[in-house]
């Protein structure tokens, strides 16, 4: 009798390994954009050892773009990646418009977390942008969209125009400027708060 208990626990060990050894599987609405948020930031001021500290009298704006997302599924599951290709909507100083993107590809990705994704835009680049290179007055904004691809494929995202321009990239085209983390003083900035992003080869 003790033979059949032997190949039942066998057959629920394959089943568990089989299980997870799955991949991870993501649709449309899978994740969630929970808020986005915009925010004027000043270049950071570092302190370091055996050098000589200097004064930086007028610290320039960079705009950062911050996206609180939540991923579905069993807590106990990572996304292996996860690619955030995000577009900023600007009116220049002509009354232009110029829309910048760039994408962040964060790792391990906890399910069920509330976690957050940051871009910026650099001070010389909105100094371009609006003639202003002091000061950075968020009314040039025009719009924020994010797309969220898992594998290849759209899975989320969010877009602070609707109807007509709820993909307002598409029809006004789009240019290189929007900078991940890793690229900005700020990546040594709240480490813990944001989602792990890769490092570009």
């Amino acid at each position: 009798m003790k033979v059949p208990f032997i190949f039942i626990a066998l057959f629920f060990i394959a089943v568990s390994i089989s299980t997870a050894q799955q991949p991870l599987q993501l649709k449309v609405g899978d994740i969630a954009v929970k808020n986005v948020e915009t925010e004027v930031q000043k270049t950071p001021n570092f302190q370091a050892g055996d050098v000589k500290n200097k004064n930086v009298p007028s610290p320039r704006d960079w705009l950062e773009v911050e996206v609180e997302f939540t991923v579905a599924g069993r807590g106990d599951q990572v996304v292996p990646e996860l690619l955030f290709r995000y577009y900023i909507w600007f009116k220049d100083q002509t009354g232009a418009n110029r829309v910048l993107t760039g994408d962040v590809k964060h790792i391990n990705v906890v399910v069920g977390e509330e976690s957050y994704s940051a871009v910026y835009v650099a001070p010389s680049t909105l100094g371009e942008i609006t003639g202003d290179f002091r000061n950075f007055r968020e009314g040039a904004i025009q719009g924020i969209g994010v797309e969220i691809y898992y594998n290849g494929v759209i899975v989320g995202g969010e877009s602070s125009e609707s109807g007509n321009r709820a993909k307002f990239w598409e029809a006004l085209g789009t240019q290189p400027g929007v900078l991940g983390r890793n690229d900005t003083p700020f990546a040594l900035l709240w480490i813990d708060r944001y989602a792990e992003s890769a490092k570009k080869p």
